[in-house]
């Protein structure tokens, strides 16, 4: 009996802990992927993970990325590929799919850049774009919890690639957060890897 009464402690305080929850954003641009976590008052990187470097001579710091206050919409960045975010997109699907509004996101914040290297490609890239937000977001709000956001579209005729910003603030359980870890982590370093292999080729090619 005092072993079943360890275990059922044990037991009951796990579902406790993940019943807790915690707080994140996750930004894409230019810059690439950041993903930080929170909780409390604790508040760490996820990714990327930083490396490692050996002592140098001393050199002038890089600003830092700008932060914004929870809840905050983020000052505008320069915009990734949008050929890198459609790539997770299947990750993003099956988040949703796996936790049907139980993922909050207090702010979410879109910018589209449509362009082509034809102008008139553009412009039609540019209304396309808008239609399929129009199609795609009251799905996208069905199923997330979003309390707040803003989307914003535009078309540039001197880029030859369409560039997307995101930045989203979210939240949700320590249990919710570890089965998506467990579901979607080695997908999503596969994404990752398949990126870099081809940027790579893409370098060599030039």
């Amino acid at each position: 009996m005092g072993i079943l009464r360890v275990l059922g402690i044990i037991i009951l305080v796990l579902l406790l802990i993940s019943l807790i929850r915690i707080g994140g954003t996750a930004e894409y641009g230019e810059a690439g992927i950041l993903v930080r976590a929170r909780l409390g008052f604790i508040r760490f990187t996820v990714y990327p993970r930083k490396k490692k470097a050996k002592k140098k001579p001393a050199k002038e710091k890089k600003p830092e990325r700008e932060q914004s206050a929870p809840g905050e919409a983020p000052p505008s960045k320069p915009g990734g590929l949008f050929s890198t975010v459609k790539e997770f997109l299947p990750l993003v699907a099956d988040a949703a799919g796996q936790f049907k509004r139980k993922i909050r996101v207090d702010r979410l914040c879109l910018d589209f850049t449509a362009a082509a290297p034809d102008p008139a490609a553009a412009a039609m890239a540019f209304g396309g774009a808008n239609a399929a937000l129009g199609m795609i977001w009251p799905i996208f709000e069905n199923n997330f919890n979003i309390q707040d956001r803003r989307i914003r579209t535009e078309v540039d005729f001197n880029r030859r690639e369409p560039v997307i910003y995101v930045f989203a603030s979210f939240s949700l359980t320590i249990g919710q957060a570890v089965v998506l870890g467990i579901r979607l982590c080695a997908r999503f370093l596969k994404v990752l890897s398949h990126l870099k292999t081809r940027q790579k080729k893409q370098k060599e090619a030039v």
